[in-house]
């Protein structure tokens, strides 16, 4: 019997494929197209990890089971370059960041070659080649000319050990409540500094509405919601003395129950409008809170505050109320003030109580039901005069008329969604491509690009924040158009600039003329699966459909929406159970999986242990498992010769088709390795396989076990010279007759009162009647059934019958 030497079998293909580029993307093929991406890695370690595995590994069998198909499937891949890690493990090493990169995406890139992953790989980019960021700072350029790029300054995250601003978005919390950078788990401060930001909120709602066109699950569209999060309602201003405050309310049917407002600790006004005896606690108080998040302090349970000793008049009712500031209101949203209802609003009636400031309630129920405040619920107005009576609804309506009729209020629609912080003060990044022409320090734009990273001895950060390359001032010295001395900007972008529009430069990635042609993005987009993490949700995948929806506003794209589809991926546990770190020490290297068992064997696995979106503990027996179903398979090829007729294999081949293509198609992957276990024993207990079924076979193992497949085929076939057109990959799907399973028959169970009494064969096809008289009729059934009533009959088909009798 033939000894099965997988890692003879992957040296036989590994380079055939990759020197042929078996799996090459046809631009404007008549074949139906289809675009299947995966998040692109950060080319960090070595080779691929565990994470890496579980991203590519579905996607990989999904895109080879399409192209089986009959579809032009695009399934490509490039490198995530710039951005901490690798500038980080640069310092540490002394080892320049583009040569730790460069060394780090050859060896990831030959192991997503061990493993068999069919990319294309004559599509291959990385963002830190300069002519794929000079595309970056061309579309950066575009924000700018149309102003939703800013110089500001404004609070942000400063990371000290990193040296560097963060956004919100890459800010954690702990269990302690100590916040710290998403990358590094730094702890990090506030600071005022100057900042590139981009003008995410400008496309709120465009984000909002584009959800409801693609397919994406409920999970991912309510974060992104959530973070958007949007709030109709009305601005009301509020006077102090000869100030005026105004106040965003998405409750101003409410406004009669305003007993204080509150103000965010860094809201302008503050500084006026508090009293000398308040003015040192207000001072300490303000001086806490700039080291707390935005979502820090939203989210936190116990609200803190000061007064200020200063009152605000009602417009509505002129009555007069305290004002205190509080660090649960922040200036990103709304106004920076709220007035507080206690009565109707549990965060004001915590702090009211807190506090002992007064409850006043001005929304009853509509009916006689007795409330426990605070009633958050619309209702019927009471103690708010002229309004009294009117539903929540009505009076919103009417009382905005009236702040409007008399120029105290308007409507609004708000967003807790910020300006999203794009620059950093750290080198390995793209260079923005502006600079500050003197004397007056104007922007201007570079026009030619790229503007190169300059290759310098000394990145290390510093804690003036500012940028390396500003220490390079060969570099910084530059002119303007007309001449003028100016200077460089020398921040540079965030990791997530490259990232935001990989996908469409995979489309062309050799045109140095355009960032992409149109002709291409209307054959290609948009994306039709896409696979990624959800630790990305909101930032990768909101930032990349911002720049898209722009992207599309100024004509360079054709369609709104970047992903018709999304879903996220699970992780793969150490044996622990527990994440996977070096520090634990439970870390699995998948490579040496493949060392050990074989590239298929490890494909096979990830498909086996679950739903792709689930996560799972690595089990060393899962893999030997799969590793003796390749030794199985491969075995079984002795017993192949033609013309060999089976009706049991045939229906059960047959079957194995259909059941395995449907699962395909619903990236049931591990149900489908399921089946092959099944098919696989079945096939041991017979003395021949018929050369037609073990042809089916192994284009349905193809997509999982590429290397097994290939080796098989190439034997079956007789091939004595490969061509790409000779291998398994490119042959098509099988087809399964549906005639030959029409009269196959199942067994299912029967029950009476709960209990397995007897189990039945049927015809998948069978009517509930037909089946119904069998089992009715069943020797063993009569047995439970006989002089009882049957209460229920209930038939879940070509699954179980169960019955119940008084």
């Amino acid at each position: 019997m033939s000894q099965y030497n997988f890692k003879k079998t992957q040296d036989n293909w590994r380079d055939k494929w990759f020197d042929n580029n078996l799996y090459e993307a046809k631009d404007f093929s008549p074949k139906p197209k289809k675009y299947i991406l995966a998040e692109l890695p950060y080319p960090s370690g070595a080779q691929l990890h565990a994470g890496h595995i579980m991203r590519y590994t579905v996607p990989d069998v999904y895109s080879r089971y399409l192209r089986m198909k009959g579809f032009n499937v695009l399934f490509p891949m490039g490198w995530d370059a710039f951005g901490l890690p690798a500038e980080n493990y640069a310092i540490k090493t002394g080892v320049h960041p583009e040569v730790t990169t460069k060394k780090a995406i050859a060896a990831m890139k030959e192991s997503l070659k061990q493993i068999g992953y069919g990319i294309d790989w004559t599509r291959e980019v990385s963002s830190a080649d300069p002519e794929y960021y000079k595309w970056t700072q061309w579309l950066f350029l575009k924000f700018y000319e149309n102003g939703l790029a800013e110089l500001k300054e404004m609070p942000v995250w400063w990371d000290d050990v990193s040296k560097t601003v963060l956004a919100d978005e890459e800010i954690l919390t702990t269990k302690e409540g100590v916040k710290i950078s998403e990358r590094g788990g730094n702890p990090v401060i506030r600071r005022n500094l100057k900042q590139w930001v981009l003008k995410i909120p400008q496309y709120a709602e465009k984000l909002i509405a584009g959800l409801e066109t693609v397919d994406y699950p409920d999970a991912i569209k309510n974060a992104q919601m959530n973070w958007i999060g949007k709030s109709d309602g009305a601005n009301i201003d509020f006077k102090i003395d000869q100030q005026k405050v105004t106040v965003f309310t998405t409750r101003i049917d409410t406004i009669y129950g305003a007993t204080f407002l509150v103000l965010s600790p860094e809201h302008p006004l503050v500084d006026q409008i508090t009293s000398s005896e308040q003015s040192d606690i207000v001072k300490k108080y303000q001086a806490q809170a700039k080291n707390k998040s935005d979502m820090e302090r939203t989210e936190t349970k116990d609200k803190t505050g000061v007064f200020t000793g200063a009152y605000a008049e009602n417009p509505f009712s002129h009555e007069k109320l305290p004002v205190w500031i509080g660090d649960f209101v922040v200036m990103s949203y709304g106004t920076g003030a709220l007035m507080a209802v206690p009565a109707h609003d549990a965060r004001d009636f915590e702090f009211a109580t807190k506090f002992n400031l007064p409850i006043k309630q001005v929304i009853k129920p509509t009916d006689d039901t007795k409330v426990t405040l605070p009633y958050s619920e619309d209702g019927i107005l009471t103690s708010s005069d002229v309004f009294d009576n009117l539903t929540s609804s009505e009076a919103q309506q009417k009382m905005t008329e009236q702040a409007e009729n008399q120029s105290f209020g308007s409507k609004k629609t708000n967003y807790k969604m910020r300006d999203w912080i794009f620059s950093r003060q750290r080198y390995w990044g793209e260079p923005i491509p502006l600079i500050f022409v003197e004397p007056d320090g104007h922007t201007e734009e570079v026009l030619d690009l790229p503007v190169i990273l300059p290759s310098v001895p000394d990145y290390t950060p510093s804690s003036d924040a500012t940028s390396p390359l500003a220490r390079n001032t060969e570099w910084v010295s530059t002119k303007s158009k007309d001449g003028s001395p100016a200077k460089r900007e020398t921040n540079t972008m965030p990791n997530w600039a490259g990232s935001c529009w990989y996908f469409l430069r995979y489309l062309d990635p050799h045109n140095d003329k355009e960032f992409a042609s149109m002709d291409k993005l209307k054959y290609w987009m948009p994306v039709d699966r896409y696979f990624g993490g959800a630790e990305h949700t909101t930032m990768h995948l909101l930032y990349s459909r911002f720049w898209y929806q722009f992207f599309f506003d100024i004509g360079l794209v054709p369609n709104s929406e970047p992903y018709q589809w999304r879903l996220n991926g699970g992780l793969l546990l150490g044996p622990d159970g527990r994440k996977m770190s070096k520090s634990i020490g439970n870390v699995i290297d998948p490579m040496t999986i493949a060392e050990n068992y074989g590239a298929d064997a490890l494909r096979t696995f990830i498909c086996f242990i679950g739903p792709y979106t689930d996560t799972y503990p690595y089990n060393e027996n899962g893999v030997r498992s799969c590793w003796r179903l390749m030794k199985n398979i491969y075995e079984l090829k002795d017993k192949v010769t033609d013309g060999v007729e089976d009706t049991n294999v045939s229906k059960a081949y047959n079957k194995m088709v259909k059941n395995i293509t449907s699962m395909f198609e619903d990236l049931k992957m591990n149900t489908s390795v399921s089946e092959i276990m099944i098919f696989t024993n079945q096939l041991k207990d017979v003395e021949k396989i018929d050369s037609k079924v073990w042809n089916g076979f192994l284009r349905v193992l193809a997509p999982l076990a590429p290397f097994l497949a290939e080796e098989l085929w190439q034997e079956l076939n007789h091939y004595t010279e490969w061509k790409n057109e000779n291998s398994v990959h490119v042959q098509p799907w099988p087809e399964f007759d549906e005639k030959i399973l029409e009269n196959e028959t199942i067994t299912i169970a029967v029950q009476v009162n709960g209990k397995v009494r007897e189990q039945i064969e049927i015809t998948p096809n069978e009517s509930e009647d037909s089946v119904k008289q069998k089992v009715m009729l069943n020797e063993n059934v009569l047995k439970w059934t006989q002089f009882r009533e049957v209460v229920k009959f209930i038939y879940i088909p070509n699954k179980i019958v169960s019955i119940v009798t008084n």
